[in-house]
């Protein structure tokens, strides 16, 4: 009784999670290492914080004369799978914040 009562909550805290992550967009799956504004915005908010995050990023770029678009480092922006130059890109958007 006692181990299907500890089941049960088990149960109950990992499905109280994963609605956690859909209420934030989704869970993060690219930027889920590391110190840069993306990471740091999935770890606060899930795939919400880390758009809201990369619109930033993009706005702040283009202020500074540089243009990044979406599907410029995303193959699908429902998945949020990366292209081939994602990496090497997002290290040009990170340097595009400075002016």
């Amino acid at each position: 009784m006692i181990r299907s009562t500890a089941l049960a909550a088990v149960a109950s805290a990992a499905i109280g999670l994963a609605r956690a992550d859909e209420g934030k967009g989704g869970k993060c799956t690219i930027a889920v290492k590391g110190d840069s504004p993306t990471a740091k915005a999935c770890a606060k908010g899930g795939r919400d914080e880390a758009k809201k995050m990369m619109k930033e990023m993009v706005k702040i770029a283009k202020g500074n004369g540089q243009k990044f678009t979406c599907d410029g480092c995303h193959k699908d922006l429902d998945n949020y799978e990366l292209t081939k130059n994602a990496t090497e890109d997002f290290k040009k958007l990170e340097a595009a914040q400075k002016k």
